[in-house]
């Protein structure tokens, strides 16, 4: 093997940006069947995604919002959604 000098070294995406859509698409796939299998694999329900978010509530950790924060993150969020408008189906 050839030794490179850093500028002639060639940027190649690793790990999992180096596999195409569908072959992450199938990784993930056998990750969440491993999962179920085995028992480890998060069950969600309304019910248990409901007693999560009350959770920082009754923990007085929860963000509160003041109404200039809460105007600037509305601004925020429309401005993103008119320059990339969600595909629709």
């Amino acid at each position: 093997m050839s030794e490179q000098t850093a500028s002639e070294k060639i940027n190649r995406p690793r790990g999992f940006a180096a596999l195409t859509p569908e072959e992450r698409r199938a990784l993930g796939s056998k990750g969440g069947r491993t999962a179920h299998a085995r028992g480890t694999a998060n069950k969600f329900t309304s019910e248990s995604a409901s007693a999560a978010g009350r959770v920082p509530h009754e923990r007085g950790t929860a963000f509160r919002w003041t109404s200039d924060q809460a105007r600037d993150a509305a601004r925020k969020g429309a401005a993103r959604r008119s320059r990339n408008p969600e595909p629709t189906e």
